[in-house]
């Protein structure tokens, strides 16, 4: 390629990255303060820094971001914490002032003495009396009462579960509890308290909460207006160039008018062979994964249980949602991985000494990890664990659930993954430029355990807005860039070797890729940080360049269909032995568009943001983004290998025909019957009565939002039955129906497909 190309691609690495650094640094020193000692005004101790950082390990320790959330952050079917506790706080707060002056509750006032009331609480609560020097925070007399009363409702919220989905006495110690609320209780300082020097609180006036003039501030407007600006611009200029420069996307080999449908013939090297198993624990995750998903639903029409059966002792809402998000990254990063270990030999004709064995090692130690993993926060939420509950428990942060030795082990896999990968590729690097497609496909390979690695830069008595912060890296970043770069990489030198497209149009599409995609979602990454207690720079940078992640799905989705006339055989793409993992990749460029585009898009404004962060509608765009994205990637990946391992006569393009359509009609039905409806209902609720109540248990069980949740049944049952149990029979029957390996004492051109 071109210097001009790699010149580009530096220029935006070190740009996105320095840029990225510099959101880091800002989060770590404007975070808000956890001071060392809360009192009264009059001095006397609530609590300490100590105890709002143990009230955090509570809060992760049981898994609580997988029930409610913390400013925004965290699950859907519980409230949300900080939230909840502020409105709680500000109506105790607002009894207390009104009896105070006029002798009657505050509901009893005329509306001109209720303004008085409200303004007089709301320049309270907005004065930030934190002390920098002595690291003392003293509570108003409004605050201390409020403190004071909200313990005995935490202390019940968490032993008599009367609301949440939770068995009784969940956390059993008094002492934690208390801790958690004193966490609570911090968390709704950060809310409701002005950032020093500013008009503005923590999390950006976050959440919508009029009784202590939380509202959105002018920068919120002004970077909405900055961000649709960007995003027209972005595209009309991409569209300019990508017309300009016709030969950007994919384009067929000239070379050559027939592709190398090679399946027919092939025969697999010992190493691809025992990759089938990786592909049958990967379908069964899925399986797994979307069971939990409908325990997890069902809780939000009966809170205590399923169908009459209370399983909250066994099976509590903390442990379903957390297996679902968990068993999520866990089959679908284990698809990518085997697939990229399957395609590397194709790639290179070359099967290293010993390569079978490292492959059945690796599989060994990812079931370990993956038992372990779903086994430990069962443990950890049941305080079986003790003092070791981050280690090998619940971590206590949402998709990075798994405890911090199987996050190391999982680490370290990824780094043998990588060895392996390497030692297939490594003939193809010899002589190359190093910015061809075999160095592109070795950066693209050890950029993933890299990435992954940074959710270690945290622990437990980190403050949750730092923490937060690298939590994104891995969420965002390490899924949504490096792993999108990653198969895109695979995908471009796979269609090569097939000879569907050239090898300048492969390294052009990853160039492109590279610019398009890390430069607006690297700094991008920052509209997961708006409310988050993250500084105004974070939201203004992250609104501007995420809106230019919409540009290159677009594209994406054009580009697609190019798909249909490069997998041509004989006429038509279903003469194609990988017909249907074409489709699948078709499938991905469509959902990219609407998963990731419009329903990304719609959330990504601030304004919009402000008011629908932390409801169905988030959950809306990462149910379409993540299953319509990745995890079709996921089964696309699956399908090209194992229609290689499973013999011709056993393949079944029929039922896997009924898994492609069942499988995206379900996942449609899934968001257009329930959770975008029930979204914008719960924004609505959000804009006209305070976010609170948006995520307040009576809202989530009026009589609509359970109706937008029974209409899920009908695409879950479409997901499932049509759409997943295929999937997995076929998968399971090919057990019995491989293809023989090649001797290893074969010569290097035997082993070539013939």
């Amino acid at each position: 390629m071109s210097w001009r190309w790699k010149l580009a691609v530096l220029i935006v690495l070190f740009l996105g990255f320095s840029t990225l650094i510099f959101m880091g640094h800002e989060t770590t020193t404007q975070a808000p303060a956890i001071p060392d000692k809360v009192t009264d005004k009059t001095g006397n101790l609530l609590f300490t820094g100590q105890d709002i950082l143990a009230g955090q390990a509570v809060f992760q320790k049981y898994g609580l971001m997988d029930v409610g959330s913390i400013f925004g952050h965290g699950a859907y079917n519980g409230p949300d914490f900080s939230a909840d506790y502020l409105h709680r706080e500000a109506t105790i707060s607002l009894n207390n002032l009104s009896n105070y002056k006029y002798h009657l509750d505050f509901a009893n006032l005329d509306k001109f003495k209720q303004v008085e009331i409200k303004e007089k609480l709301t320049t309270e609560f907005k004065q930030n009396n934190y002390n920098p020097v002595s690291k003392t925070l003293p509570f108003t007399n409004n605050q201390v009462l409020a403190y004071q009363q909200l313990l005995n409702h935490y202390d019940t919220e968490f032993t008599g579960a009367q609301k949440l989905p939770l068995p009784l006495n969940y956390i059993g110690d008094a002492k934690e509890r208390i801790q958690l609320t004193r966490f609570f209780a911090w968390a709704a300082w950060v809310c409701s308290t002005n950032r020093p020097g500013k008009t503005y609180t923590y999390t950006n006036n976050w959440p919508s909460e009029e009784l202590v003039g939380n509202k959105p501030h002018w920068p919120i407007f002004f970077w909405t207006a900055m961000s649709l600006i960007m995003l027209v611009g972005g595209i009309g200029l991409t569209q300019f160039l990508m017309q300009s420069s016709p030969g950007l996307g994919w384009m067929p080999d000239s070379s050559t008018s027939k592709i190398d449908d090679n399946v027919k013939d092939f025969k697999p090297y010992p190493s691809q062979k025992a990759l089938y198993p990786y592909f049958v624990v990967t379908i069964l995750l899925f399986l797994f994964q979307v069971t939990f998903g409908v325990v997890t639903a069902h809780y939000i029409v009966e809170a205590s249980g399923f169908y009459g059966f209370d399983i909250r002792n066994f099976l509590p809402y903390s442990i379903t949602r957390s297996w679902h998000l968990q068993l999520s990254i866990f089959w679908i990063a284990t698809a990518w991985l085997a697939g990229g270990m399957f395609i590397a030999p194709l790639l290179s004709k070359h099967e290293p000494k010993y390569q079978n064995i490292l492959v059945n090692i690796l599989f060994v130690a990812i079931v370990i990890v993956a038992v372990g993993s779903i086994t430990g926060e069962w443990l950890g939420i049941k305080n079986y664990l003790g003092n070791l509950w981050f280690w090998f428990g619940h971590q206590g942060w949402e998709y990075l659930e798994l405890g911090r030795i199987w996050q190391i082990l999982l680490t370290v896999g990824m780094v043998i993954w990588a060895v392996i990968i390497f030692r297939s590729i490594k003939p193809l690097l010899i002589g190359e430029d190093h910015g061809s497609l075999p160095y592109m496909l070795l950066y693209g390979v050890f950029a993933i355990p890299l990435f992954y690695s940074f959710g270690l830069m945290y622990n437990p008595s980190t403050n949750f807005a730092i923490a937060d912060f690298w939590r994104w890296w891995v969420v965002h970043l390490w899924v949504e860039g490096i792993f999108e770069l990653y198969t895109t990489i695979v995908v471009a030198y796979f269609f090569c070797s097939l000879k569907m497209v050239s090898q300048k149009s492969a390294l052009t599409v990853i160039y492109v890729d590279i610019i398009l995609y890390l430069g607006s979602g690297i700094v991008g990454i920052g509209h997961h940080y708006y409310w988050t207690a993250q500084p105004a720079i974070n939201m203004a940078l992250g609104s501007m360049i995420s809106a230019l992640e919409v540009v290159p799905l677009t594209l994406l989705t054009v580009e697609a269909w190019k798909f249909i006339e490069l997998a041509k055989v004989n006429g038509s793409i279903k003469n194609f032995s990988h017909y249907w993992a074409m489709m699948f990749l078709i499938a991905v460029g469509v959902w990219n568009f609407v998963g990731a585009g419009i329903f990304g898009f719609l959330i990504n404004t601030p304004i919009v943001s402000y008011y629908e962060h932390a409801t169905y509608l988030t959950s809306n765009h990462g149910h379409a983004a993540l299953m319509g994205v990745y995890g079709m990637l996921a089964i696309a990946a699956i399908l090209f290998s194992v229609r290689y391992l499973i013999k011709e006569e056993a393949w079944n393009n029929k039922l896997i025909g009924i898994s492609f359509w069942s499988l995206n009609i379900g996942l449609l039905l899934m968001l257009l019957l329930n959770i975008f409806p029930a979204g914008l209902d719960q924004m609505f609720a959000s804009f006209t009565q305070g976010f609170w109540y948006a995520r307040s248990y009576e809202f989530t069980h009026s009589p609509l939002f359970q109706t937008f949740t029974w209409l899920r049944v009908i695409g879950d049952v479409t997901f499932i039955i049509g759409g997943v149990l295929p999937l997995v029979y076929v998968i399971l029957a090919g057990i019995f129906n491989l293809r023989p390996s090649i001797p290893i004492n074969r010569s290097e051109k035997e082993l070539c497909i013939k």
